[in-house]
């Protein structure tokens, strides 16, 4: 039998220690036990129908604990399995990969990225990675709930060229409710209340600073901006509307969520987004799921 498949029987044997007295292990370390046999799993299982079979062992390791997970060896995020996001990431070992290489290609060695909606860091450390020490990473994350999880990832991965904006985008200067959503996926958090309440009810209501991107880009002094991530539940066009300079100086390359059920609830729509971008000049490139790429002139991929 080739060595891969003996990671089929992984379960078996993982069975046989998680069945046995909790005593043995802490949350954490069963929590980690199990993602490990996951991703394992996941890489190795030849049969798409099966890649989430030892999901069927879950009971035996409740409860799961946030453990700290190295996504690359410069990485280290804590992620909790109870959040949609994170636990994503402990399963895959990744999150959204084709979305990232969309965005990788506009980046390298000294390059500015800026990621609007930075939840707890996933992009914003991958891009630190890539920048090196000469570029920056703006992340702006309004929610403080999050903003202490994106701040402890940033520092146990040692990225210093990542600087946290803790503030919503908007048009303007305004001071706005920001709503959180349930523990189960915190990134549906949004400024509009039935965006946030998708997956459970609403389960905190912030009062939060709302900023242009704009000013936040010219306060920095960064004199290049390469990529903009935009991924705010429902507010693009808002943080948009506010970057308008920001995209004629440097035509940044643009990762945009769009969801029109979600634009909808903020006072605008798919179709005005992609008629806004247009004017500034931008071409749609691609969509990788819901993020669509945009690039300042260029041509449409025949995709």
């Amino acid at each position: 039998m080739k060595k891969r498949y003996l990671w089929l029987l992984a379960p078996c044997v993982l069975a046989c220690a998680l069945f046995s007295p909790k005593v043995f292990a802490s949350p954490e370390q069963r929590t980690q036990a199990y993602f490990a046999l996951q991703r394992k799993w996941m890489a190795n299982c030849p049969f798409e129908r099966f890649k989430y079979a030892p999901r069927v062992l879950l009971p035996s390791v409740l409860p799961v604990a946030a453990v700290w997970y190295r996504v690359e060896p410069n990485i280290k995020m804590r992620l909790d399995p109870e959040d949609f996001v994170s636990r994503t990431i402990l399963e895959n070992g990744e999150w959204e990969p084709a979305s990232w290489q969309a965005m990788r290609e506009h980046m390298s060695t000294g390059a500015t990225f800026v990621d609007v909606g930075a939840q707890i860091g996933y992009y914003s450390l991958k891009a630190a990675t890539l920048v090196g020490p000469g570029g920056h990473v703006i992340a702006i994350e309004p929610n403080p709930e999050t903003i202490g999880k994106l701040e402890a990832n940033i520092q146990a991965s040692g990225a210093k060229v990542i600087s946290v904006q803790p503030v919503a985008c908007s048009d303007g200067e305004a001071i706005l409710s920001l709503f959180a959503a349930a523990a189960g996926n915190t990134g549906e958090t949004s400024l509009s209340k039935m965006n946030a309440a998708q997956s459970g009810a609403v389960v905190h209501t912030y009062k939060v600073r709302a900023r242009p991107l704009d000013d936040i880009i010219r306060e920095s002094g960064v004199q290049r901006v390469d990529v903009i991530k935009i991924d705010v539940e429902g507010a693009e066009y808002l943080v948009l509307k506010g970057a308008q300079q920001t995209l004629a100086r440097f035509h940044p390359a643009v990762l945009v969520e769009i969801l029109d059920h979600q634009l909808r609830q903020m006072g605008s729509s798919a179709t005005q987004v992609r008629a806004f971008l247009r004017q500034q000049g931008y071409t749609e490139r691609r969509s990788e799921g819901d993020n669509v790429e945009f690039e300042f002139g260029g041509a449409i991929d025949p995709r």
